[in-house]
């Protein structure tokens, strides 16, 4: 089984790729009269960027979701095959509503845009990571990293649909901004995953109960200390003073207790906090 899964992936990237490919080869250079059509040149470029935007976000989407997954369902192979057609859709569908600004293109684009979105919301669902702790904690991980972001979108998208039956040209910005703002947005999730899903399961209680803005705290000391820990060539002692910033955000925040704090802060640096306060505690103490 993990061997169709290794060929699954592969099948999925090369569909990505193809997709991607084609959409470069198809970008027209007009000639009019001899003359070089700069407008529609501009126009073609724009139709080609939101469009890569938007497969490239599902593709990274895509493989995140699919990351810490060790075996695929027959349900799931089918949703990502329908997933897969109608990205490959996106492009013809980008390319008609930038043409010819319609509450009927526009329309239908968005709803091309709000199928892959509610597809890309079932499969993750529907596949439980099998790393990183039980499937009900991968759950809830998944559920709160994808969760928010997919329902935000549907909800964005289905809103400027709407308003672009009445108003198409403000629902045509409107709908574009969408790709470019998710590819731009998605680009920290793969680590957010793989912080929050260390946390364990009190840990992870203790995150979920959070407020939403305390949540998003919480996240941005994650990379503030994820900038210095994962840096390349960071010593030892940089890694030291990280945990130990974190340790003191997290406990002056959100009034966690100091063996929380350890707890979270030992798993969250994979065992570096915990090797540095035994080191602290059997170094002698240097005289004045």
């Amino acid at each position: 089984m993990h061997k169709f899964k290794e060929r699954f992936d592969v099948f999925s990237d090369a569909v990505f790729a193809i997709i991607l490919t084609i959409m470069v080869l198809e970008v027209p250079v007009e000639i009019v009269h001899g003359q070089f059509d700069y407008r529609q040149f501009a126009i073609n470029i724009g139709i080609y960027v939101v469009s890569f935007c938007y497969v490239a976000d599902c593709w990274y989407k895509h493989a995140l979701m699919f990351n810490e997954v060790d075996e695929v369902s027959h349900g799931a192979i089918i949703l990502d095959f329908v997933l897969l057609l109608c990205v490959s859709l996106i492009p013809a569908f980008t390319h008609m509503m930038i043409s010819d600004v319609t509450s009927v293109t526009v329309g239908m684009c968005g709803v091309s845009y709000l199928l892959v979105t509610v597809l890309e919301a079932v499969i993750a669902k529907s596949i439980i990571p099998s790393k990183g702790g039980s499937s009900d904690d991968a759950r809830r991980t998944y559920g709160y990293i994808f969760g928010n972001s997919l329902f935000i979108g549907m909800g964005l998208i289905v809103l400027f649909t709407a308003l672009s039956y009445f108003y198409p040209v403000p629902g045509f910005v409107l709908l574009i901004i969408i790709p470019i703002q998710s590819f731009i947005s998605n680009a920290g999730r793969q680590q957010e995953v793989a912080e929050v899903s260390q946390l364990g399961r009190d840990g992870l209680d203790t995150f979920m109960d959070l407020s939403e803005a305390d949540k998003r705290r919480f996240m941005g000391y994650m990379r503030s200390y994820g900038r210095v820990a994962h840096r390349s060539g960071v010593s030892q002692e940089e890694r030291e003073r990280a945990v130990r910033a974190l340790s003191v955000n997290l406990q002056k925040t959100f009034g966690l207790s100091d063996r929380q704090v350890e707890e979270w802060s030992r798993r969250i640096d994979g065992g570096q906090y915990r090797h540095g306060q035994e080191d602290r505690r059997t170094r002698p103490r240097e005289d004045g």
